[in-house]
């Protein structure tokens, strides 16, 4: 068997070597630029084939979201498809058809969009690798990541589930893009604080799965509504991988009694020190989870499931149910079963690889 690694950092390498001596499985790295090019009638014949129009949509989204540059919709449109047609030769003119299974990494970046319609032309599975969810794990999934993974969404599936295995409690810390901005702010926490965790505006959670919260800039309006209409207080930390300035916003929350951003914090004392966590669709989320807390969800998340979390689709359902955190009770055992499911049945172990699930989840579908 041979799979294609897509898009995986050689970071993860030394797993995927692992892997190779374990089991009867040869991985190769795809590098287009080393590929020998071959021309071939299959760039035309695939071409009526593929859609450029997600991968088109999303570019501009992602463009929209980086760059404060306003530039006509169809220009845009012309210059993403351009830019997506020269990939799309390159893929069919490189990709190997006698693979066995493509790896992607995220697989949502409009070039891998792309690519992903061409294997599936030729027949090929594919699986879809991300970093964690839970401390030291690793997503591989056939059906993708976030929201569009292959977690049950069934509460009484989570009921009936068993299992008497510890979960973790001690939280990876990212590092910041951005060290001298989170090193400032350590003034004494509110005694009650709901945590809002910022996200990287033009990440495909935002951008594909937050319906009615277009980036950051708005998530601090709606909290500012929601400040005028609650006795709660906010701290906010920006997220340590975001390349924007949000210096602006920082003025702003000095003028509101009720909203403060807290970046000098780790995301972990935040979570522990806090009543409840109000998130678009952020991996704290699952992780506030581990710690017992009530979770608001404000976006598309595979972990939006009635008794783990909330969910609020307007300002509106977001304020009655902040003002109502104190007759919430928390299902204990519920959250505790989807947990243990994702850190010992779903995820695969980031240090140890665990070969056994890795060979299961490839012959599950053959």
């Amino acid at each position: 068997m041979i799979i294609e690694l897509f898009s995986v950092s050689y970071n993860h390498k030394k797993l995927f070597d692992n892997l190779s001596k374990e089991l009867d499985i040869k991985f190769e790295y795809y590098r287009y630029r080393r590929k020998k090019i071959k021309l071939s009638m299959d760039i035309f014949y695939f071409f009526r084939k593929v859609d450029f129009t997600e991968s088109v949509e999303y570019s501009i989204k992602f463009f929209e979201a980086r760059k404060n540059i306003k530039i006509p919709k169809f220009i845009l449109k012309t210059y993403f498809f351009l830019e997506l047609f020269e990939k799309y030769i390159r893929y069919i003119l490189t990709l190997d058809s006698t693979r066995d299974y493509y790896i992607f990494w995220n697989g949502k970046k409009p070039r891998h969009l792309i690519a992903i319609q061409i294997v599936k032309l030729w027949n090929i599975k594919v699986l879809y690798m991300e970093n964690g969810l839970l401390p030291h794990r690793l997503v591989l999934d056939l059906k993708g990541v976030n929201f569009e993974n292959s977690v049950p969404r069934n509460r009484e599936f989570f009921l009936n589930y068993k299992n008497n295995f510890e979960l973790p409690f001690e939280l990876t810390p990212r590092i910041p893009e951005n060290m001298n901005k989170f090193k400032k702010n350590r003034e004494e926490l509110p005694k009650k604080f709901i945590f809002i965790p910022f996200q990287v505006d033009y990440d495909s959670q935002i951008l594909l799965y937050s319906s009615w919260i277009e980036n950051m800039r708005k998530l601090f309006m709606v909290i500012k509504i929601l400040s005028k209409n609650s006795d709660s207080v906010f701290v906010l930390k920006e997220h340590p991988s975001s390349k924007k300035n949000y210096n602006d916003l920082h003025i702003e929350s000095k003028k509101i009694k009720n909203i403060v951003f807290m970046n000098g914090y780790s995301t972990q004392e935040l979570i522990e020190k806090s009543n409840a966590i109000l998130t678009i669709n952020s991996t704290v989320g699952i992780e506030s989870l581990l710690f017992k807390k009530k979770v608001v969800v404000l976006g598309q998340a595979f972990y939006s499931i009635n008794g783990i979390t909330k969910t609020a689709k307007d300002i509106n359902e977001l304020i009655e149910i902040v003002n109502n955190l104190d007759k919430w009770k928390i299902d204990e055992v519920l959250i505790e079963n989807f947990l243990k499911y994702l850190y010992y049945d779903y995820l695969i172990p980031l240090e140890k690889v665990s070969s056994i699930k890795f060979r299961e989840l490839l012959l599950s579908k053959n």
